[in-house]
């Protein structure tokens, strides 16, 4: 499987501004959050890690911003990891869930040297459940290998993004829906969990129909073994979508559509459904409700519950 950046791939890269300095041996981020799970709720804790970019450049995605353009060096994950978990210590937070996500593919060698992996294990010791991220055309054997190294039980999170049969081959994903298929089979028969990113306001949806495509989407990803689909509303800024939205392909999602396509997703859904927040403030376009939605998004995110349907006399 070839990796190297094609012509598209270079297109859509130079467009981008300028990326952030970062350190290979500082985490990006660290970040406690309480989240749903299958039947329960229980504290998370989220490490941003710094590593190579992704070989798979998404027109769509924002996670490069904070990405090395070099491979990551060896001893500097389980460095980052190491001082995050100090920090949790620190401030006193005790879970037994962590989610690593390195903005890139964990089973991506250049991304995640094999040779950490022995050290990463040991420092995810004391956690019951691990999530890390991963492209869907590198999930494999190499999934099995690291969870057979943990003390708990690996979740895989995979960007399905959309089903629209119009759109997903338009996204520089190289992925296809039976690339989506054979990872969730392979996880499903390695006794492994999967998680599932959907995106709300995919470029080349009609506006008209993001929030039906969500929800589609959302049923495929339940469909096929996922535990938890989050919903991710697509972020502007890396040059390609404001190309795009310039020729009327792409139309920044509302917070009214999210909420929507959360509330659609959770009625009668047989997993955990949840909208990512991430700098949700950019998406607070409406100031008669906007408040008042992010409150109601919350609290479904938290229950697992729909509540009715806003009905705003400013933004519709």
């Amino acid at each position: 499987m070839s990796l190297d950046p094609s012509t598209e791939d270079r297109r859509i890269r130079s467009l981008r501004p300028p990326k952030a300095r970062v350190d290979p041996f500082k985490p990006l981020g660290v970040l406690l959050e309480e989240e749903s799970r299958p039947g329960r709720r229980e504290p998370v804790l989220t490490v941003f890690l710094a590593g190579s970019e992704c070989p798979f450049t998404c027109s769509f995605c924002d996670l490069w911003r904070n990405t090395l353009d070099i491979p990551t060096p060896v001893g500097a994950l389980p460095w980052q990891l190491g001082s995050a978990l100090s920090q949790a210590r620190r401030l006193g937070h005790v879970v037994r869930r962590v989610k690593l996500y390195n903005g890139s593919s964990f089973f991506d060698p250049r991304a995640v040297p094999l040779q950490d992996w022995r050290a990463l294990a040991e420092l995810l010791a004391p956690f019951q459940g691990v999530t890390v991220e991963c492209h869907a055309r590198l999930v494999g054997p190499r999934c099995r290998d690291f969870a057979n190294r943990l003390a708990g039980r690996l979740e895989v999170a995979v960007g399905l993004e959309t089903i629209h049969p119009g759109a997903l081959p338009r996204l520089n994903k190289k992925m296809t829906l039976g690339d989506f298929d054979r990872a969730a089979l392979f996880l499903r028969q390695a006794n492994l969990d999967l998680r599932v990113f959907v995106l709300v306001g995919t470029p080349f949806v009609p506006p008209a129909e993001a929030v039906s495509w969500a929800v589609r989407s959302v049923e495929y990803a339940l469909n096929r073994g996922a535990s938890i689909v989050s919903l991710i509303p697509v972020r502007g800024g890396n040059g390609e979508l404001e190309r795009l939205a310039a020729k009327g392909h792409f139309h920044p999602p509302t917070l009214a559509q999210l909420e929507d396509a959360l509330r659609a997703s959770l009625r009668g859904q047989r997993g955990v459904v949840i909208a990512d927040l991430w700098d949700v403030s950019r998406f607070r376009d409406c100031p008669a409700c906007g408040s008042e939605r992010l409150a109601r998004i919350r609290r479904m995110n938290a229950s697992g519950r729909p509540e009715p349907a806003l009905s705003c006399g400013t933004c519709r």
